[in-house]
């Protein structure tokens, strides 16, 4: 597994204007030397992600990077970003290019390792209803044994946003798992769906799980 620590970048960006005496100033758009266009599929062999503060493991493409992070205010949090390798080759080119908003174009399959809320008694507490966001799709399932649901979960705030979703409580009783994938506008890309519910039917819990 491939570990590092991702810091972001964010640099105001300039833009080249232009001046034609018979039109009025213009903002010339600036070239985009990083895209992620056509991603590179998921490879059938697969490599393991451990992580043995959690006594977890599942399994990702060989060809996809696993990211640990942290973040402040979430220190008791644990956060394993899946990333596919043509998103890992454009975020180091608009860190190089100090391009802005680059984050906002991958979509990470996650995996969040989080402290069990104190509430909660089974693990459809988690699903929650606001006036921004509509669940749908709610399905009962078992996840490395353990119950865990999946659903889908629309935002209609300032953007359409959509995620698919799964989590389960850890087998310590302590922790709640959150598995999921998101995208602007309604829908998602076939192959994160593939690697989300690759991710979901590889879990383990080694030490614990009989």
């Amino acid at each position: 597994m491939k570990t590092h620590w991702l810091t972001a970048i964010i640099v105001p960006a300039v833009l080249g204007l232009c001046w034609f005496p018979t039109a009025p100033l213009r903002a010339t758009p600036p070239s985009t030397p990083c895209s992620n266009e056509n991603p590179e599929p998921p490879s059938p062999e697969r490599q393991d992600v451990v992580i043995p503060r959690h006594d977890l493991r599942f399994e990702i493409p060989q060809n996809y990077e696993s990211i640990l992070e942290e973040y402040p205010g979430e220190e008791e949090a644990l956060w394993i970003h899946i990333r596919n390798p043509t998103d890992v080759a454009f975020l180091n080119c608009a860190i190089e290019h100090r391009l802005i908003g680059a984050g906002h174009q991958v979509s990470d399959v996650m995996v969040k390792v989080e402290p069990r809320p104190g509430d909660m008694q089974q693990i459809d507490d988690i699903l929650t209803s606001s006036p921004h966001h509509r669940i749908r799709d709610v399905t009962p399932i078992h996840i490395a044994g353990e119950e865990a649901i999946t659903w889908i979960e629309l935002s209609s705030t300032a953007y359409a946003y959509v995620t698919y979703n799964a989590a389960l409580l850890h087998p310590d009783g302590e922790h709640l798992i959150r598995i999921f994938v998101g995208n602007y506008g309604m829908t998602i890309a076939p192959q994160d769906v593939q690697v989300l519910e690759m991710v979901m039917e590889s879990f383990a819990f080694p030490r614990i799980s009989p």
